[in-house]
This record gives C-alpha cells, sequence and structure tokens, in this order.
C-alpha cells in the first residue's frame, strides 16, 4: 500500500514510523482464542519527480566528425558527415551516420540527451531503492520497532523500550504516551 503526505509538519509527525510495525490480535472469528500477528513494513520516502528531457549544455559536450561508414560511394569517402557525441560527464556517446552533418549533429544531441536523461533517472532510481531497503532493514522479527496488542491491550516501542496500556489513544495518533 502507497500512502502520500503532504503539508508542513508532514515529516516531523512521521519520522520515526520507519520500520517493522506488529500487529497481535484475536479476530472475533476466531473460536480458540488463537493470537493472529501480521506484521507491516512502513518506509518513509521523499516524493520522486520527473524531468524533462531537455538540451545539454555545450560545456559537457564534445563533438566531433568523421568520414562516414557503409555504402555510400565517393560522398563518404570524401565529407566527415558522420558526427559523434560525448558526453563528458557521464562518457556516453552517440554516432550517426548520415549524409547530411547538421541533421546527424541535431539527430546525435537529441538521442544523447535521452541516453542521459535515462542514466541520471537510472542512478535516481538506485538511490530511491537503496534508502527503501535501508529502512526496512533485514526483514526478520527482530527489526520491528512497535508493537500493538489488542488482546492485552498495549503498545510497545522496542526502539524506546516503552510501553503504555492506552492503545485506543496511541491507535488515535497520541504517540507522546510513548515518549513520556
Amino acid at each position: 500500500m502507497l500512502a502520500r503526505f503532504k503539508g508542513s509538519g508532514a515529516w516531523e509527525a512521521f519520522r520515526h514510523e520507519t520500520g517493522k510495525h506488529c500487529v497481535q490480535r484475536c479476530p472475533p472469528t476466531e473460536r480458540r482464542g488463537r493470537r493472529h500477528t501480521s506484521i507491516v513494513s512502513v518506509a518513509l520516502l521523499p516524493m520522486r519527480k520527473e524531468v524533462e528531457v531537455k538540451a545539454l549544455p555545450s560545456s559537457e559536450l564534445l563533438i566531433k566528425t568523421q568520414g562516414g561508414r557503409g555504402p555510400g560511394g565517393q560522398h563518404q569517402n570524401k565529407t566527415d558527415s558522420a558526427v559523434r557525441a560525448t558526453h563528458l560527464p557521464t562518457g556516453l556517446q552517440v554516432l550517426i551516420n548520415g549524409r547530411d552533418q547538421h541533421q546527424n549533429r541535431r539527430e546525435a544531441l537529441r538521442i544523447l540527451a535521452a541516453k542521459v536523461h535515462e542514466h541520471h533517472r537510472a542512478q535516481r532510481e538506485k538511490d530511491y531503492g537503496r534508502a527503501r531497503k535501508s529502512q526496512m532493514g533485514s526483514g526478520g522479527r527482530g527489526d520491528k520497532i512497535r508493537t500493538y496488542n489488542f488482546i492485552d491491550s498495549r503498545v510497545v516501542d522496542h526502539r524506546l523500550k516503552k510501553k503504555t496500556s492506552k492503545i485506543k489513544q496511541v491507535m488515535n495518533g497520541d504517540f507522546g504516551l510513548l515518549l513520556d
């Protein structure tokens, strides 16, 4: 499940909630009184923004022309119509081979900008996944931060090593009971 919280104070309200939350209950349909345990993992991450593909600054580019390759006869051998565009910070390259050098240059820059954009998007995605994984822990039961026990009307915060029997107030958002 995904939830989005916006506004001032959202980070302060939820910043200590990352990790595993354990809920222990005995549902009304349970005839033998067995305890049901559920675990929920919570990660708090900033919203990702999509970035539009824009032209690359000329200071980051190296553009070279060279003789074309492939069929084309004398024109390929006598003119430098092929364009190789290199994005210096990432090392990404594009080679466009055609008859018109100016058209090849425009096409190379358009493709290179898209490649650089995709490279940066993949890097952001990797960083986002790394941040999410660090908040989730190893996945074991020992990673839990809070247990909500509806059977005994108790909430235990395992990080703070605090307990309270006022589970209804905690479920209504009064986490100050665990901080006292």
